[in-house]
């Protein structure tokens, strides 16, 4: 609703409530002095002076156009409200029915996956896998070995999408809480303005014709004032939302651009020439993006084998030693082409800080450091193209390459 259209239906319940056709607001003659000619300013003396003998009544039909004014903005903004918390529930109500179809398809899909993984190995039990977590137990048969073309990306797209659903069915229920409230906000201010509306009108009958008069001229001088505000903040605003229309589609594209770039890095950078294989033996796939804890995703392969077994330099380059965190004993090789390499969980090193190494030299020995403590030893692989202070990239076609 317009803001003609709201004052137009002030003036509805206004003549419905009074129940006379009678000209005695100022709202009223914002919109019948709008397109006339100002007439002569009136000074705030000339009204009091003529109000002399009813100087009591005026006062009191003053404040009781001032709660009319007042009940009358509530309500407006209450309206306002109203309007943008609905656009805002068929938003979230689009927004949630068309993750929701998107879960069922990517579903659909993880159904297939395990029917497939059924028919081949004949050992894994469908309706654990048919859950709501599907993940969990495709994740820990497959870690270490896998017979199908099914991605742990598959499986957190599942999850991921489904977490969405949840989010915005929770920000429905918000909505329809605030839709219910503010309906509720928008009943009291009615009946306010109802009373308003009385009170005002009584008030105006007790002021005497000349009064009556100058108070209808001042009340329009004063609503071409307020209106001429009106259309000053209006415009404010417009330039407001105006910035932050093309701050939000900044943001946008920039999300745009990070979600391109994490695509780029999921598919890795494929066979590097010359790399010689970390961990021969060891057995690995494709974890990057699976979820690990604190909402972090796998930036790496994990390459199991022996605890101590002998890790190898993938390239020629220089090492730089890290020890402590998630990934405990670790270290970095710089290599000649720029590319940089992670280990992490070692159970020791082979080398020094600042050593030199080539390819193939033994770095360091598999094990469990870290935040792998207690678990399977294993080699955390990372490949930054672009070196240390780049963004990772999926080294698994990499290292399968070389392995």
């Amino acid at each position: 609703m317009g803001r003609s259209e709201r004052i137009r239906a002030v003036l509805v319940l206004v003549l419905v409530l009074v129940g006379t056709g009678g000209t005695l607001f100022s709202v009223a003659q914002e919109e019948d002095g709008e397109d006339q000619q100002a007439p002569a300013e009136v000074e705030r003396s000339e009204v009091d002076q003529a109000c002399g003998a009813s100087r009591g009544q005026l006062a009191v039909y003053e404040g009781a156009l001032d709660l009319f004014h007042q009940a009358t903005a509530e309500w407006d903004i209450v309206l306002e409200d109203i309007e943008i918390a609905r656009g805002r529930a068929d938003v979230a109500q689009s927004l949630a029915a068309r993750k929701a179809e998107e879960v069922e398809v990517l579903r659909a899909d993880l159904e297939e996956a395990a029917i497939q993984i059924y028919m081949q190995q004949g050992v894994l039990a469908l309706t654990p896998f048919l859950g709501e977590t599907p993940g969990d137990l495709i994740v820990g048969r497959h870690y270490l070995e896998t017979g199908t073309d099914t991605k742990v990306a598959d499986i957190n797209n599942y999850l991921s999408s489904q977490r969405d659903l949840e989010l915005h069915r929770e920000e429905i229920a918000a909505l329809e809480a605030e839709l219910s409230e503010l309906e509720s906000q928008r009943e009291d201010w009615t009946r306010q303005l109802a009373l308003a509306t009385r009170d005002q009108h009584a008030a105006w009958e007790d002021l005497d014709d000349d009064c009556q008069e100058l108070v209808r001229k001042w009340e329009a001088q004063e609503a071409r004032k307020r209106a001429e505000e009106a259309r000053r903040r209006a415009e404010e605003a417009r330039r407001i939302a105006a910035e932050r229309a093309a701050e939000a589609r900044r943001r946008e594209q920039a999300r745009i651009q990070a979600a391109a770039l994490a695509s780029r890095q999921g598919q890795g950078v494929g066979p590097i020439p010359g790399l010689v294989c970390p961990f021969p033996g060891s057995a690995f796939v494709d974890s990057w993006g699976a979820p690990r804890s604190g909402g972090r995703s796998h930036k790496g392969v994990d390459m199991f084998g022996p605890r101590d077994a002998r890790l190898l330099a993938t390239a020629s380059g220089e090492i730089t030693i890290t020890n402590g965190g998630l990934g405990g004993r670790g270290l970095w090789i710089h290599s000649d082409t720029g590319v940089a390499y992670y280990y992490a969980h070692l159970s020791d090193w082979n080398v020094v800080e600042g050593q030199r190494v080539n390819a193939g030299d033994v770095v360091g020995y598999n094990g469990s450091t870290g935040n792998a403590w207690g678990g399977l030893p294993h080699l955390h692989l990372q490949l930054h193209p672009t070196g240390r202070e780049g963004p990772a990239y999926n080294p698994y076609p990499t290292v399968r390459a070389a392995c």
